[in-house]
């Protein structure tokens, strides 16, 4: 048994709908800002690992002109032979002075001729092998210090004429000729070079601003001003000049692993890192950027996304209750109708159609049950009294009275013979039998005890007819306890004696029970009589099809209406559907058929099944 919960609130159909539209939009809403973040994610994180891959290469092609740049002015100077000629002669301590100016003239013309109005070369030095030289740009003239003195010597003779490049340094002389910052840095590209029988006559030395060569590392053209440091092929930090990304901090060091995500060198943080190494290998470039800058074009795009999202939300809440409240309308407007209680008993709601094909079939199912219980109400006290008189006339015609006559001829018979204890025995079965159809007992009893009133009437006529009567009860134990009504088969077993009677004897009587299929059962009275005649069976059936269709009962007879009264009485206890079944057997004689559907609680019989 369903028990309501008295805690449980109730609620209104529109706030329901309310509830359940604006579930599914902020579901719909929710999944479809996830999927749009995640691709915006993606989107923007594959840009800024874009532009930070596009900066990293940016700087290494910067770098490689200015070195490229640097390298063929040095590799000019040594391919030109007048200028090598000029300086091995410049450096002969045996030539006069007016010879030496002339020469120095003839240096400064080709060097200047070489270096042409490249103004970003800041300074071209030529050393001699042993002593001395001679500088071109921020300072002209003879250099007072040797090549070896230069923290540069060592690694460009061992190149053997390739270029080296020297670390950023500062250069004390050049900045105090030239009116420089002591502490202005510098890049040099330096190289050996020989005669023709490749003796070496000395060393080159092309020096730029440092902040010229690494401008664009300085300043990076990015939006996200990523962090920058160059090395050079050997892991030494060229940029920046400071040694903080040095050492066993260096992000050299993770360069053969690729582009991805690492722990920062020098604030143990998370960044995203790029590398670039150009193929002639001289610089690896590193871009990092720090997640906090990373992710924050993500996070203000999210929060982008988070403000549309909120307003959304407030459409979706606005449109789930206008949704709502149109579905509904029609919905509350039979609510309200159905509640008022200053409404009359049988009044239709008075809606038009609304075009939603569920709330109109409802509209018009409620119109349709209360035409239907006023029709109900009205025929039901005709049903009422039909119902009474139908148990008046029941109990009137359970017992034929030819039955009484013919007993009582058959006592008296069998009492002018002297058969006193056949008398007694008859005596005490017509009272048990007058007994049982007098009582004012339930109209619903078991089986076994309707039966029992067969067996009894059945022994009565066998006293009457004796051998000429013949009757078989088949019926099976399990169906002993049902609940059925009351004198039905004792009914169906006098009316099937009554026409089998009609013709010359031996007269067969069967009654047989069986459990059919869906929880049914069935009773079936039998006999070899001459069976319904076409006319009988169509009158019949026509009567019990009016009862079915229109609900209105025939006016009752005690004669000539035993089938009729059972269905009556069936459709006036047990209701619709139930099984009666009747007609003529194949080989001769009329059967009778009534049942039901088996209760599971109580084994009773309240919802007969069709048939």
């Amino acid at each position: 048994m369903h028990v309501e919960n008295p805690f449980r609130r109730q609620q209104n159909i529109q706030s329901i709908l309310t509830r359940y539209f604006l579930i599914v939009l902020v579901i719909f809403l929710l999944l479809s800002s996830a999927v749009f973040s995640l691709i915006q994610y993606h989107t923007l994180r594959a840009n800024t690992i874009e532009s930070l891959q596009d900066t990293c290469r940016a700087v290494q092609n910067s770098l490689e002109q200015q070195v490229d740049q640097m390298n063929t002015i040095s590799l000019n100077v040594i391919s030109s032979s007048g200028l090598r000629e000029n300086f091995v002669e410049y450096a002969d301590p045996d030539i006069s002075s007016y010879q030496k100016n002339l020469i120095r003239r003839e240096l400064s013309n080709r060097l200047a001729e070489i270096k042409g109005f490249d103004f970003s070369i800041r300074q071209l030095n030529l050393f001699h092998m042993e002593e001395g030289g001679y500088g071109l740009g921020g300072y002209n003239g003879d250099l007072p210090f040797s090549a070896t003195e230069m923290p540069w010597y060592s690694p460009t003779a061992d190149a053997e004429g390739a270029l080296y490049l020297a670390p950023p340094a500062t250069d004390a002389f050049l900045s105090d000729k030239a009116g420089m910052a002591q502490d202005t840095l510098y890049f040099s590209l330096c190289r050996q070079f020989y005669n023709t029988m490749h003796v070496p006559l000395g060393f080159i030395e092309v020096k730029k601003f440092y902040d010229t060569v690494f401008a664009l590392a300085s300043l990076p053209d990015s939006n996200y001003a990523p962090i920058v440091i160059v090395y050079d092929e050997n892991g030494r930090q060229l940029f920046p000049a400071e040694t903080s990304y040095t050492g066993s901090r260096s992000y050299f060091k993770l360069r053969e692993t690729g582009n991805g995500d690492f722990k920062s060198p020098a604030t143990g943080g998370r960044e995203y890192v790029c590398f670039s190494t150009a193929p002639k290998n001289r610089f690896t470039v590193v871009t990092a950027l720090p997640y906090s800058r990373f992710l924050a074009p993500i996070f203000r795009s999210l929060l982008a996304i988070l403000a549309v999202s909120l307003l959304l939300f407030v459409f979706c809440l606005l449109l789930s209750w206008f949704l709502a409240r149109r579905i509904s309308l029609p919905i509350r407007h039979i609510y309200h109708f159905l509640s008022r209680e200053d409404k009359d008993r049988f009044q239709t709601i008075d809606m038009e159609n609304t075009g939603i094909r569920e709330i109109d079939k409802l509209h018009h199912s409620l119109d349709e049950s209360i035409h239907s219980l006023k029709n109900a109400t009205d025929s039901m006290m005709t049903l009422k009294e039909q119902e009474v008189q139908a148990q008046m006339l029941a109990l009137q015609s359970q017992m034929n009275p030819h039955f009484l006559y013919n007993s009582l001829s058959t006592i008296a018979e069998m009492a002018e013979e002297g058969l006193t204890t056949p008398v007694a025995h008859m005596c005490r079965q017509i009272t048990r039998i007058f007994r049982y159809i007098s009582s004012n007992r339930e109209q619903l009893l078991s089986l076994e005890e309707e039966l029992e009133l067969c067996d009894m009437y059945l022994d009565c006529m066998k006293m009457r007819f004796g051998d000429d009567l013949i009757y078989t009860f088949e019926v099976p134990d399990e169906m002993l306890d049902l609940k059925i009504p009351k004198l039905c088969v004792q009914l169906l077993v006098e009316n099937a004696i009554k026409f089998t009677a009609s013709q010359a004897p031996p007269w067969k009587i069967l009654i047989r029970g069986e459990i059919r299929e869906n929880n049914a059962w069935a009773v079936t009275v039998s006999d070899n009589g001459p069976g319904f005649s076409p006319e009988v069976d169509k009158s019949l059936r026509r009567q019990m099809d009016d009862i079915l269709e229109t609900g209105t009962l025939p006016s009752l007879r005690i004669e000539g209406m035993g089938i009729l009264n059972i269905f009556i009485r069936l459709y006036l206890l047990e209701g619709i559907p139930f099984i009666f079944e009747f007609g003529t057997l194949p080989e001769g004689g009329a059967f009778v058929t009534i049942g039901g559907t088996i209760h599971e609680e109580d084994q009773s019989l309240p919802h007969p099944a069709g048939g």
